[in-house]
This record gives C-alpha cells, structure tokens and sequence, in this order.
C-alpha cells in the first residue's frame, strides 16, 4: 500500500515538474538564430540541399556547419509545420511560442526517460520512478542553467545539443543494457541494422556527436582489451593482440565501426565549416582551465553536484561492498577517463567568439548528463543495500539535494512580453518599415538599429502567418540620420 502510495505521489510531482518547466519555456523569447535556419538564409540551403555534404568534395567549397544536416532538417521541418498545425487551436503568435516549448519539453521528456531507462535497466520498475524524481530537478530551465543547462533557452541549440545527445543514448543503449544490466531484446535482433542508419544521422547532427561518439567508442574498446589482456602477455603481444580482438563480441564491433567510420567523416567535413575561426591551439588549450573554473565557481549546482557524488562513492566504497557496488565505482571511473578524453579534445574543435573560454555549459553537455546519471545510479544503490540506521540521515540528504535544485530553478514568466508586444506592434501597423518602441530583442541576438537586418525575421513571421505582407522594422532612431 505505502509503495502504491509513493508511485502515485512521485508521478505527481514528475507530471507538476514538467508542466512547470513547460510555462517556464512558453514564456522564452525567440532566438537570434531561428529565421535563418528556418526561412532559410542562403548559406543555410546550401547545407539543406547537400545532406551528406558531398559537394565539398566534388566541388571543393566551403559553407557553414556541413556536417550538421540532421539538425538544420529537422529544426526547419518542425517550425515550418508545427506553428501552422497549432493555429487551428490559437493565434499565430501563440502557435509559434507553444511550438518552442513543446520541442524543449518533448526533449526533455525523452532524455529523462533514456537516463532512467539507463540507470535501472526496466520502465516497469519503482526504481525507474525513484530515478526519475532524482533527476528531473537537474534539468534547469533558471537557476543554475547557466552552467549545467541541458534544454538552452535557445529553441536552436536545443536542436543542436540536447536533441542530438538523444541519438548519442539510444544509439549505445543496447550496448550498456546488454553488458550493465544484462537484458538484450533476442527476439527482435532485426532492429540491430537499423543503427546503421542511425549512426549516420547521429554523426550528422550536432557538433559535439562525431567526438563523442569516437570517445565512448575508444574507452569500450579499451575496457574490453583491458579484460582480456595480462602482463605475462607482453612477450608475445601482437599474437595476443590479435587473439584479444577475437575474443571481442561481434556485436560491439557491429554497432561502433559503422558509428567511427561516420564521425571520422562528420569530423572531415567540419574541417570544411566556413564558420570556423582559426587560433593558435595552444592559446585555446590555456583557456581550459579558466571554463572549468567558471563552471564549477560561478554558480551552486556543480559544487553540490560533485559533493553528494563524493558521499555517494565513499558510501559505497566503505559500506556496500557486493559485486553492484563494485561494478558502480568502475562505472564511475570509466565517465572520469571520459571526461578527461572529452576535455583535452575539445579546443579541436576550434574557437567560438561566443564560447571563448571552450567549456560552456553547451560543450560540456556530455559530462553532466554522464554525471547526472552516476549521481542517481549511485543514489539508487545505497537506498537499496544501506543499513536502516543509516538510511535515516541518507534519505534526508537526498531530498535536501532535490530541494535546492528544485529551489534553485526560480519562475520566470514573463521573458518574452516585451518581444511579444513588439511582434504584435509590427503585425498591427500599417507601415512597411516599423519603429518598435522597445528595446528587448525582437527574433535576434541583439537590438536591430537597421531595418535591412530583419528581413529574414520577418519572412519567419509571414511564414508564420503572424504578419500578412512584407515589413521591415528596426528599434533605433539611428535610421533617421541616414
């Protein structure tokens, strides 16, 4: 009865979290980026109209993100049909803020249910609630966003990051049921060759995706070299070699070679990127050290994160001594070797102007959702294998870290009036260039002081039927003295 009771009081809280989170991103403002990728700009049609970017080498140019096909599709698909859909329910302008926060929330949703999945094995479980509750409070839309952030407030990088990290799961997901928990779906082994599919569109889409997944691929091929390797093999250690790559099951060579072999070429046609801004590598690497300081001091949710991380894996590692207990620690210790490979890496990947310090809470997406998931894996254990007495200060704890990140994601509902009225002042006026009265950003990154810088904004809002002709407007009395 008192289980039943708790299903039922954390599908609660699990159903008012995500129908906070869901007002919080209806009330987003539009980001710079959206028209361009969704009208689109000419740069982006040259991406739409070569998937596998196979005019850079036929032709020998260059054009941004060639290797990011999946991600411009499907974010120009969603928003060029999604907002039309939802007018048969409410009004232009709402249809197209409901369509932003239904992308983030479905996203969010879904990655919730993949690191549950992954931290219990099963969705028919009480554990699966328990992890759940654990993690959904992680998910800042305020709070410490900033630098832990999965769902961005940009409606365009969630298509970029998150979205992306989705493909990343579901992609080494039956790789980690089968050899973290055991369970492999026998009787469907047809599905299997449809991740042949998905690793290319997995390495075609987000920017992090290629890096990633050569990452966890290396370290699996590592811990399985490691396992069948001994020091008394050195003497004869390329017939070892070669007998340790047989004893590597056939179905983690089925699932990573075609995933490497797409990133590799992912990771080819990105050196193609017009956008990318060249630097000296080693003035990148000394920027470092100043992102991990900014992510781990500015704001509480890493600290506390790294705190009950620490309690958890001396808890075990002193109290739960079974076979589980062991195989988390290990578990741990493959995400820091990750981690470490994922960090050194990244200034490869080149200098963003709006990202100077290479680690932002965007970049280092994969450690986090590493970490949110050992955290809950962890949490998860000690609740089923501590002794009562000590339960009695564990279970507080617990609820206290849910607490302050719960506390932390303050309500803000009002971020996108000022934007709203002036869209609505543009669709209202008459004019065919139009002074907005306020200052906030109106479908841009910053305040547009020129009307010719709205143009692609204001084919989004035709195409979105919020305005019926051609306007321009601008929010600076500059254009008079031109």
């Amino acid at each position: 009865m008192l289980k039943k009771i708790l299903v039922v009081f954390i599908i609660t809280l699990l159903l008012i979290d995500i129908g906070y989170s869901f007002i919080q991103f209806y009330n987003i403002p539009f980001d710079g980026d959206m028209s361009r990728c969704i009208v689109p700009a000419k740069e982006v049609k040259s991406i739409l109209e070569n998937p596998l970017g196979i005019k850079i080498l036929t032709d020998n140019i260059t054009y941004p993100n060639p290797n990011r096909f999946f991600c411009h599709w499907s974010f120009s698909e969603y928003f060029n049909n999604v907002p039309l859909l939802l007018q048969n329910f409410t009004s232009p302008i709402n249809s197209a803020y409901l369509s932003c926060a239904l992308a983030k929330i479905i996203i969010q949703v879904i990655i919730i249910f993949l690191l549950s999945l992954l931290i219990t094995g099963g969705f028919l479980k009480f554990d699966f609630l328990v992890a759940a509750i654990l993690i959904t409070p992680l998910f800042q839309t305020n709070g410490y966003r900033t630098y832990m952030g999965i769902i961005d407030p940009s409606t365009t990088y969630t298509f970029f990051y998150a979205l992306p990290m989705i493909l990343i799961i579901i992609y080494f997901m039956p790789l980690y049921l089968k050899y973290i928990h055991g369970f492999e779906l026998k009787k469907m082994t047809y599905l299997k060759y449809l991740w042949i599919p998905l690793a290319l569109v997995s390495s075609l889409s987000g920017p992090l995706n290629p890096g990633v997944s050569l990452v966890i691929s290396l370290l699996i091929f590592i811990y399985f070299f490691s396992n069948n390797f001994s020091k008394s093999d050195v003497k004869d250690i390329f017939s070892k070699i070669r007998q340790v790559m047989k004893n590597i099951p056939k179905d983690v060579f089925f699932n990573l070679i075609p995933l490497c072999l797409f990133s590799l070429y992912s990771l080819f046609l990105g050196r193609y990127n017009s956008e990318n801004i060249s630097n000296n590598l080693y003035e990148l690497y000394l920027r470092l050290p100043i992102g991990i300081y900014y992510l781990f001091t500015q704001k509480l949710g890493f600290p506390i994160l790294f705190l009950i991380l620490t309690i958890n894996s001396l808890i075990i590692h002193y109290r739960i001594k079974n076979s589980e207990g062991k195989k988390i620690l290990k578990m741990f210790k493959w995400i820091g070797f990750f981690a470490l490979i994922y960090i050194l890496l990244l200034p490869l990947g080149g200098y963003r102007s709006y990202r100077p310090n290479i680690l932002r809470y965007d970049t280092f997406m994969p450690i986090t959702l590493s970490l949110i998931l050992i955290y809950a894996k962890m949490s998860i254990v000690i609740l089923k294998y501590l002794p009562n007495k000590f339960k009695y200060w564990y279970v507080p704890l617990i609820i206290l870290v849910v607490f302050i990140f719960t506390n932390a994601d303050k309500p803000c509902f009002n971020q996108n009036v000022c934007e709203r009225n002036s869209i609505n002042q543009i669709a209202n006026s008459k004019e065919k260039i139009v002074k907005i009265n306020d200052n906030c950003t109106v479908l841009s990154w910053e305040v547009i002081d020129n009307p010719t810088k709205s143009e692609l904004n204001t084919k989004l809002l035709k195409k979105w039927r919020i305005i019926d002709d051609d306007k321009l407007y601008y929010q600076s009395s500059s254009i008079n003295s031109k």
